[in-house]
């Protein structure tokens, strides 16, 4: 649905209304607290048109209402140009990375600052590029439809990576072709260049139907990305912020958190690499929070679903390490403020790095 002016002001000023009070909001409360020159009526006329579109929501019939993701995503993408960082802050993060990077320790700071300006969860890591070809790519079941990718570089001991088979090649000979297709698309090559090799499949292969082409083409796509990251020095911090989350997803994004490699390789998924001089955040709301390297993880959906993250990666060097910084919470996080923290934060971080 294409929004009037009238009704995109409308609904940003819901969203900005929900991410302040966290309960939904009434058409008086727009006219008083956002200066809208229309009347409540005319108010609650455009709400009703948005919440038909899907934009908004009304928990009952005495409520206001709330923003749904889809609301919350184009108001992010709205923010074009958030307001540049404050000095104070930019002055936080200085310090907090006052000494160059040499470990984990040196990020511990940071990553507490991070977590307390933003009311965030807070996660910072380093991670360096594997070189090497890859010589052997073998498939082991284990149960069902999960199973093990052994996967050996030269000069590196064999890697063991759990993933999800697609129920259809998870028994029989369909696991025996399904690994012989693995090995014809990566043996040989380094993981850069098998992955550009399956990305470039992969975006010839949508128009056509062959199933095993598919499963291996998404298999090695997230295979090339997990196995190519060696995270050096991760840190968290904020964990306790999650405590308003279900039972589920907090047990789910702890258990993430117990894996760094886990963290970084789904953290890489969700964010582009950009240079030291481009670095710029990329904002996942809501349902939008999952990997998007060939649709789903190796896995399935990923487990922070129902979250928002903004995060930015930078490569500083051509010496094949990569500076990330990312905050993790609820849909409403202060976007405006936090998208120019964690860009300025990971720009710092990546010139520390390199350092």
């Amino acid at each position: 649905m294409e929004l009037s002016p009238r009704r995109q002001r409308i609904l940003f000023a819901v969203c900005r209304e929900y991410i302040v009070t966290g309960r939904a909001v009434a058409s008086g409360a727009l006219v008083q607290a956002h200066g809208l020159e229309w009347s409540a009526a005319t108010i609650r006329n455009e709400l009703v048109a948005l919440e038909e579109a899907g934009y908004v929501a009304q928990p009952h019939q005495s409520a206001g209402r709330l923003p749904t993701p889809l609301a919350m995503r184009l108001y992010v993408r709205s923010l074009v140009r958030p307001p540049p960082l404050r000095a104070e802050l930019r002055r936080a993060v200085d310090v907090s990375l006052s000494e160059p990077v040499h470990g984990a320790e040196s990020m511990r700071v940071a990553a507490q600052v991070l977590s307390e300006v933003a009311s965030c969860v807070a996660v910072t890591f380093v991670s360096e590029d594997r070189g090497g070809k890859v010589l052997q790519v073998d498939l082991v079941p284990v149960q069902g439809c999960r199973a093990m990718v052994a996967l050996t570089l030269a000069g590196m001991h064999t890697r063991l990576h759990p993933v999800t088979i697609d129920a259809r090649f998870a028994e029989g000979g369909g696991l025996l072709r399904l690994q012989e297709r693995l090995r014809g698309l990566c043996v040989g090559k380094t993981l850069a260049e098998a992955r550009a090799e399956l990305s470039r499949l992969w975006a010839e292969h949508e128009a056509r139907v062959d199933r095993l082409l598919a499963e291996s083409l998404r298999i090695g796509l997230w295979l090339c990305t997990a196995a190519a990251l060696d995270p050096l020095w991760v840190q968290i911090a904020g964990q306790r912020l999650l405590a308003g989350q279900s039972d589920q997803t907090l047990a789910q994004v702890l258990a993430l958190f117990d894996d760094y490699h886990g963290l970084a390789e789904l953290l890489c998924q969700l964010l582009p690499e950009h240079t030291l001089e481009q670095a710029r955040a990329e904002v996942h709301v809501a349902a939008e929070l999952r990997p998007t390297l060939a649709g789903l993880g190796p896995t399935g959906p990923c487990v922070l679903s129902g979250m928002s993250l903004i995060g930015c990666r930078v490569q500083p060097v051509e010496d094949g390490r990569t500076a990330a910084v990312a905050l993790l919470g609820s849909d409403r996080m202060d976007y405006e403020a936090a998208i120019p923290l964690v860009e300025y934060a990971a720009q710092a971080l990546a010139a520390r790095t390199s350092e």
